[in-house]
């Protein structure tokens, strides 16, 4: 076993190596990264020198799940890109885990020798799994913050646009009037609108972005009641705000209701725990008394 592991250690180090060396092209790429989504970016070098191999066409199908994702979480610029990061940040740390899970694994040799090798197999697993799930995780974050938002956002604009101001000045002092992920989103779309995109377009865009069916759902009918030429547009939005507020209300209690059930199981282990102390103590004091 030790003399497998190291073999094994040395032969992926060697990899490792030659990979890091052949990836140095790709250093520039790494650079404008933010290092708390991508830790250990240095070493990406290693799956973007894999990816470069003529013959790497098994991350295919990976690589277009991950961009629908990263389409969301960045934009559609830079999809391929960050899908090929992520793509990039599996193998190289995952190949880490096995060089070091192996390496040690021979060093130590014996049982704790196996299990480190073992270990290393693990976390390998894990930080695949972890980092091939974390723009997925992100963006389901990033939705569920939205709605949250949602109804306080669009109670602010039926009031701005019911006072008489115009849809599109109306959506940029939203946007600039708060902070958080739905209003970054809004003011993304307000520098589209800037930069010459149609205010309706901006608008579907930005629902698609949230990535929530509530949310999309909105700005489709948003949109409708603009091509009908805006004067049912206030009604609309107080009616809109109405009803988001009301969801919220319900989706509130149902939060409550599972956080409630949820809390029965340690307090039924907690009554359980008791039982057993009291009853310990009893049968102590009889087995005493005889």
């Amino acid at each position: 076993m030790r003399l497998f592991c190291l073999i094994a250690g040395t032969v992926l180090t060697a990899v490792m190596v030659i990979l890091m060396i052949s990836g140095k092209k790709y250093e520039s790429m790494l650079e404008p990264l933010d290092g708390d989504a991508f830790p250990l970016k240095s070493i990406y070098t290693v799956g973007l020198a894999v990816q470069g191999l003529r013959k790497a066409r098994a991350f295919d199908s990976l690589m277009k799940n991950l961009c629908s994702d990263t389409m969301l979480l960045y934009s559609a610029q830079y999809d391929e890109f960050y899908a090929r990061i992520v793509i990039a940040q599996i193998i190289s740390v995952g190949l880490l885990c096995l060089c070091l899970g192996f390496s040690l694994g021979g060093l130590l040799g014996g049982e704790m020798g196996g299990f480190i090798a073992v270990l290393g197999v693990v976390l390998c697993l894990i930080c695949s799994y972890y980092f091939k799930t974390y723009t997925k995780n992100r963006v389901k974050a990033r939705s569920d913050k939205c709605e949250t938002e949602f109804p306080n956002a669009i109670s602010k604009l039926a009031l701005m646009v019911n006072s008489g101001v115009i849809l599109h000045e109306a959506w940029k002092v939203t946007a600039e009037g708060d902070d958080g992920e739905f209003y970054d989103l809004m003011k993304e779309s307000c520098n589209e609108m800037e930069n010459g995109k149609s205010d309706m377009e901006a608008i579907r865009q930005f629902g698609v972005r949230t990535n929530s069916n509530e949310i999309k759902k909105f700005c489709t009918a948003l949109i409708q009641s603009i091509e009908r030429g805006g004067g049912e547009l206030p009604i609309f939005l107080v009616n809109q705000s109405a009803e988001l507020w009301q969801l919220k209300r319900q989706k509130m209690l149902q939060k409550g209701e599972k956080a409630a059930s949820s809390l029965l199981i340690p307090i039924t282990l907690m009554f359980a725990g008791i039982i057993l102390i009291v009853l310990a103590s009893i049968l102590q004091s009889l087995t005493s008394g005889f």
